[in-house]
């Protein structure tokens, strides 16, 4: 049986590059970076060469402010409560305000609940507009004295939307030109890394959360990006590791592929875009002339072409995605991530305010090796159940 996998926002395979990058480092050169030997110190250069590339991609000004984590979760936790916590416990706030929108990642969600509940936080959730947007100027109209931070996705993990980052960025920094205490703004940059920018300076933005596993990279590490002089309050404490913001041994040979991996898809990034748009274009081209009844949930006009999230009336996502499934072909009903959820997606069900459509809606992700090929098997199975 043919299998095509279409599921590539979730993870991406580990790419030959980053792969060879990473085999010295766990049998050869294994040492702990910490260690003050010579033999750690070939570690701990590695560590530092692979931290400032990434530096370098984002056009950052120090690499100090390259923080690697395990995940983007982990990443997402760090920038949200790190903040908050350094707010309520050493600047005194009895409570802040953090704006965001009810479409972001469950890694984002769950952390705000978790201040939200600890009552140290008021969270303002965004709603997005039809074009599955938020409208900036929204953001303006909730900002209060108290505002310490917004938090936004750059892509969207189940539309593939592309907020407007730079614009955000653009109208946050003249507003803090304004007031006496900094708005900070964040960006969950974890599906941007094949396709979009990723200047700091450009998005303006002061902390930035990246991922390894969507980019081609090892599992187990991602980074945030924190600007020098953005306060936050390290969540897992021990020997001072990661400039002293997060306890735990660097784990070598992971940093040391997300690099090269970081660092390729960087250099990619239109080649992979362009590929992208020619696949996507081309499975929307096969519906049509197959005469397949759907509707496009992503905005064409402002989303990563990697990702497209499709409506099909005649049929429940689950109905397909089994179908699929036992037919070699493996999509998404929705985020990954989300405990292995079979829930419909509650960001299809937010913009369209349609529970119902979010129930017959499918997420299809595309990769480097997705071809022709396999979008044609794709849609015969598609034409038979639907």
């Amino acid at each position: 049986m043919r299998e095509v996998y279409l599921d590539y926002a979730a993870t991406t395979p580990l790419r030959k590059e980053a792969r060879e990058a990473m085999e010295v480092y766990f049998q050869e050169i294994f040492a702990n970076p910490v260690s003050l030997h010579s033999f750690g110190q070939k570690a701990l250069k590695a560590v530092d060469e692979a931290r400032n590339k990434i530096k370098e991609i984002l056009n950052a000004d120090d690499f100090r402010e390259i923080i690697f984590t395990a995940s983007s979760t982990e990443a997402n936790n760090y920038a949200l409560k790190g903040l908050v916590f350094y707010f309520y416990f050493k600047a005194n706030y009895k409570k802040v305000q953090i704006i965001t929108s009810s479409i972001e990642h469950p890694s984002v969600l769950d952390p705000l609940a978790d201040l939200e509940n600890l009552e140290i936080a008021e969270v303002i959730y965004l709603a997005p507009e039809k074009n599955g947007l938020i409208n900036p100027q929204s953001i303006i109209e909730n900002l209060k004295e108290n505002t310490v931070l917004v938090s936004l996705h750059y892509i969207n993990s189940e539309l593939g939307n592309r907020q407007k980052v730079e614009e955000i960025g653009n109208l946050l920094e003249k507003i803090n030109k304004q007031r006496e205490r900094k708005i900070f703004y964040h960006l969950d940059a974890a599906q941007a890394g094949l396709t979009e920018e990723l200047d700091v300076k450009k998005l303006k933005c002061d902390l930035m959360t990246l991922s390894s596993h969507k980019i081609y990279g090892p599992k187990g590490i991602a980074a945030l990006y924190l600007k020098l002089g953005t306060p936050l309050l390290r969540l897992i404490s021990g020997s001072g590791h990661e400039f002293d913001l997060r306890g735990g041994t660097e784990a070598v040979p992971l940093i040391v592929g997300f690099a090269k991996a970081f660092e390729l898809a960087y250099q990619e990034r239109e080649k992979n875009k362009n590929h992208f748009i020619e696949i996507r274009d081309y499975f929307l081209k096969r519906l049509q002339e197959e005469k397949i009844t759907f509707e496009v949930n992503t905005n064409l006009e402002n989303s990563s072409p990697k990702i497209l999230n499709l409506y099909f009336p005649s049929k429940t996502a689950e109905e397909i995605f089994l179908y699929l499934d036992l037919n070699g072909v493996y999509v998404s009903p929705g985020t990954a991530c989300k405990s292995r959820s079979a829930e419909p997606s509650y960001m299809v069900a937010e913009v369209f305010k349609s529970k119902e459509r979010a129930k017959r809606s499918l997420r299809f992700s595309f990769g480097l090796e997705t071809n022709f090929e396999d979008i044609d098997y794709l849609v015969s199975l598609l034409k038979k159940i639907l």
